[in-house]
């Protein structure tokens, strides 16, 4: 397995940009019964990190900067594909981006997860921020993850 980051898309190899995004079309819009917009013009702002086996993705996520999503940097769009889900992928990739995020001296970084989800954001450190609310017809909570200084 090999992690990989990048925040010039001209830089990702066509063929991963293809498969995030299809892997991110699996999950959030059929999987999920959702229809949105996923590619939403942040991704060529964002910061991209992800997993591959044998040439072939199994987990993304992309760090947003601050002041395109929220006032402070946000972790989204963090995905493991179906076949590798329960063996520890999703956390080792928030890890991962709260590690880059930690080493750059920001304060805090916020995501807004799947209400579902909370727990298991909770676990890697995140805390509740209000109420839950709808977005594109899923619940979701805005949650925030502040590093010890």
């Amino acid at each position: 397995m090999q992690w990989f980051q990048t925040s010039d898309l001209n830089e990702m190899p066509a063929s991963d940009l293809y498969q995030i995004l299809k892997l991110r079309q699996d999950i959030f819009i059929i999987e999920q019964k959702c229809i949105y917009h996923d590619i939403d013009n942040i991704d060529t702002e964002s910061e991209h990190i992800y997993l591959k086996e044998d040439g072939e993705i199994i987990s993304y996520s992309r760090i947003v900067p601050a002041g395109i999503k929220f006032d402070r940097p946000s972790i989204g769009r963090i995905v493991v594909k179906k076949t590798y889900r329960g063996n520890g992928f999703g956390k080792e990739i928030v890890r991962r981006c709260l590690k880059i995020l930690s080493q750059r001296g920001i304060s805090s970084v916020f995501i807004e997860a799947q209400s579902h989800l909370e727990s298991f954001y909770e676990s890697v450190g995140f805390k509740k921020m209000g109420d839950v609310y709808p977005v594109d017809g899923i619940s979701h909570i805005k949650m925030v993850h502040n590093f010890i200084t």
